[in-house]
């Protein structure tokens, strides 16, 4: 099963606390402050006034967010960037929210400094989150939230597939996670190994599924629960080169891919 690794949400507060009384104290990053007698410019106060609140997204309303977000912004290329090499992954249209998501972060730098976290040789690697503190404060004040799943019986977990981890508990709508995603890699899968997993994992899939983990390869026994929402069309050489990194007991590469995103259409 693939699952947010928890313990990646758990901050540093010490350094966290230090750098928000250094904001406090310097009046919130506004030069004017820091002198108390200073004039007021009214002019610059209206203006400053006008200007629209930034939007976030907020829980029970993120389909609404992600639709309008999507219609507005309707980029599907995207290029992972490591020091490992590039990854070109397209995004579907069809499952429009878990796309409009995965922009939405890039173009809002919430997938700034984040890494490749745990990596697994002929499974997947998983990315998205990170225990920089500078991740963590740029998400700061961002509700934590899931994706409704968009499940598709042809978004099947092929070698080169990306789709979003979830928590396996007290979620029977199978919704997605708020930033964490995976590449699948995978194996080949003869015909009674393919018997195996459905009886495992309670899923069945079409022949034409079947055909393909049998010559392409995947994880079949996650069809069915996580959101497929792209591919890899470009790479796939990279991801393995991913997972093969040293790493410790957790999975985690002993040093860090961080990932570097550019969209490119």
């Amino acid at each position: 099963m693939i699952k947010v690794k928890f313990y990646l949400l758990i901050h540093r507060v010490l350094s966290i606390q230090v750098l928000i009384v250094s904001i406090s104290s310097c009046g919130q990053g506004r030069p004017q402050a820091e002198t108390k007698n200073a004039p007021v410019n009214r002019i610059e106060s209206v203006e400053q006034n006008l200007k629209p609140k930034e939007v976030w997204p907020r829980r029970g309303q993120i389909r609404e967010y992600f639709t309008e977000y999507g219609a507005k912004n309707t980029e599907f290329k995207v290029k992972l960037k490591t020091r490992l090499g590039d990854i070109i992954i397209e995004l579907y249209e069809d499952t429009p929210l878990h796309r409009a998501n995965f922009i939405h972060h890039i173009k809002r730098g919430l997938y700034e400094r984040t890494i490749f976290y745990r990596v697994i040789p002929n499974f997947m690697i998983q990315g998205g989150n990170s225990d920089n503190d500078e991740t963590t404060l740029r998400r700061d004040g961002v509700e934590s939230y899931y994706i409704p799943s968009e499940l598709k019986p042809d978004y099947i977990h092929k070698r080169g597939a990306v789709a979003m981890a979830m928590n396996y508990h007290n979620n029977p709508e199978n919704k997605s996670s708020q930033y964490d995603f995976y590449i699948v890699i995978g194996k080949t899968f003869n015909d009674a190994e393919m018997d195996a997993t459905e009886a495992e994992y309670g899923n069945s899939h079409t022949e034409r599924s079947k055909e393909v983990y049998r010559t392409i390869g995947g994880t079949p026994h996650l069809d069915g629960k996580h959101t497929v929402f792209g591919r890899v069309i470009e790479g796939i050489e990279i991801v393995e080169a991913i997972a093969d990194v040293k790493k410790d007991s957790g999975d985690w590469p002993n040093t860090d891919v961080i990932i570097n995103y550019e969209i490119l259409q």
